[in-house]
């Protein structure tokens, strides 16, 4: 399954933390278990435990399926997973119920499917469904969807990694330049998502641009920083806010649909690495 950059939206985190509540559930039946396991009734004991794991289950599984929804709700791009988390949540959780009515209440097989389907409809009314339509762009633009967002997915996962390992710089100059050039970065990652016009214009920036300015950045934080030579990181900033110059006038190119023209050499970033 591909994925895009997940956006946080307050009205469905709160959602997905009232799905915490289920795990409420979960503490009587525990509970009741380990007192069937002190009162030496190993059947219901067996039964109970076997709940409890079928509930828990299916309770991660809802968590995940809201999480998924979070993603699909505030991408502009997505396809959608074959796995509808959700769903298998709720018939892993009424199955549960119907299980428990059978063996542990003893309730008529009539009554406990009853209940069951109730529980069903309840998880559906209160958490929804799963997604199941793609979010693509319109139009017939000539490429390979899954691979886009694949290397759409890859990239934005290459900015997230420059933004953590930028947390490791002490050079504050240096870090407004690499945040600068990250700023861009992303910019273009979501003029892209609006307009994926050309599977290659996707994939150079992703390639080139993030995979050199990523090793730069390993390599600067590898070295010890008390024999790092005051020059070498000068020349690294020149490099980095030269590299964000060009991601701004690539930028405006895009956004005007000419060519993508990622001539940039970030082979000459990595040079600096070697003098």
């Amino acid at each position: 399954m591909a994925k895009v950059i997940r956006i946080t939206d307050k009205n469905l985190n709160i959602k997905r933390k009232r799905a915490k509540f289920l795990y409420i559930v979960l503490i009587p039946l525990f509970i009741s278990t380990i007192i069937s396991l002190f009162h030496s009734d190993y059947s219901r004991f067996a039964i109970k435990v076997v709940s409890f794991i079928l509930f828990f289950i299916g309770i991660k599984l809802i968590d995940r399926g809201l999480q998924e929804e979070e993603s699909y709700k505030n991408a502009k791009i997505y396809k959608v997973s074959l796995i509808k988390y959700k769903l298998l949540g709720y018939i892993v959780i009424s199955t549960t119920l119907l299980f428990m009515s059978i063996n542990l209440i003893k309730q008529p097989i009539l009554n406990s499917l009853i209940q069951s389907f109730i529980g069903f409809i309840g998880l559906v009314l209160y958490y929804g469904v799963d997604p199941f339509k793609d979010k693509l762009p319109k139009g017939n633009l000539s490429i390979n969807m899954d691979r886009f967002l694949k290397e759409l997915q890859e990239a934005q996962e290459k900015v997230n990694y420059i933004k953590e390992a930028t947390e490791h710089i002490q050079n504050w100059q240096l870090k407004v330049a690499l945040n600068s050039a990250l700023k861009r970065s992303q910019e273009i990652l979501n003029t892209i998502k609006e307009d994926p016009k050309d599977i290659r214009v996707a994939r150079k920036f992703m390639v080139v641009y993030l995979d050199g300015i990523k090793d730069v950045i390993d390599k600067y934080n590898s070295i010890d920083k008390e024999h790092l030579d005051s020059e070498y990181t000068e020349r690294l900033i020149d490099t980095l806010n030269l590299a964000t110059k060009r991601f701004e006038d690539e930028l405006e190119r895009l956004k005007s649909n000419d060519l993508f023209d990622l001539d940039v050499q970030i082979d000459a970033l990595k040079e600096q690495l070697k003098h």
